[in-house]
């Protein structure tokens, strides 16, 4: 873990926030995927792999307070406190490797914009879905999105793993999670160049 933890570790120290390729300006694909599993501010909410995102500053605008952000870099999730100010004590904020989380209270949403693709072994894709139905409430929802078959294989210089609802879907079986639904996202990077993603909505299998 500690040298993918120094790759962003140094990432979030050496650029600017708002110059990395998958930053947004208004989360807008993962905010309407919430309003489709219609996620509520009562409810409890993890984003894995949060990075500096300001997915977390709509949250709290509408209300939600149960929020727990979880990245490997430190310098990521100082830097998400401070531009929250007033509000940066809403969110509790972990500095984790979510392959080897564990938490003590499950969650009603979990969303993850892109840490799952970066998993190139098979061990820590296991071990992510073991996670995340561990972690995941009975009637809850995740969310997670990869590159598609038609996004870049690389990230910040790191391989990923590209996805569709078939791969998705092998991966979800090794936890008795299943896809419920799949959108394709376009985002638009600071430089202009275009990426396609694919957003997955999962639940555990036999849950309505």
């Amino acid at each position: 873990m500690s040298s993918k933890k120094d790759h962003w570790e140094n990432i979030y120290k050496t650029r600017d926030h708002k110059q990395v390729g998958w930053y947004q300006d208004t989360p807008q694909i993962s905010l309407s995927l919430l309003s489709q599993i219609k996620a509520s501010p009562s409810q409890s909410i993890i984003d894995v792999g949060c990075g500096a995102s300001v997915l977390v500053d709509h949250l709290i605008e509408q209300g939600y307070q149960n929020i727990i952000l979880v990245d490997l870099s430190n310098e990521a999730l100082l830097a998400t406190k401070t531009r929250l100010a007033e509000h940066g004590n809403i969110p509790e904020y972990l500095c984790t490797d979510i392959t080897q989380a564990q938490f003590s209270k499950p969650f009603d949403i979990w969303h993850d914009r892109a840490v799952f693709h970066f998993l190139t072994h098979d061990k820590d894709r296991t071990n992510y879905m073991l996670t995340l139905a561990k972690s995941l409430a009975p009637s809850g929802r995740a969310i997670i999105g990869t590159f598609s078959f038609n996004g870049p294989t690389t990230c910040s210089g790191l391989p990923i793993v590209q996805y569709d609802e078939e791969k998705m879907s092998a991966e979800l079986a090794k936890s008795a999670l299943e896809l419920i639904d799949s959108v394709t996202s376009i985002h638009t990077m600071p430089n202009g160049a275009e990426q396609e993603y694919l957003y997955f909505i999962i639940r555990h299998k036999n849950t309505a």
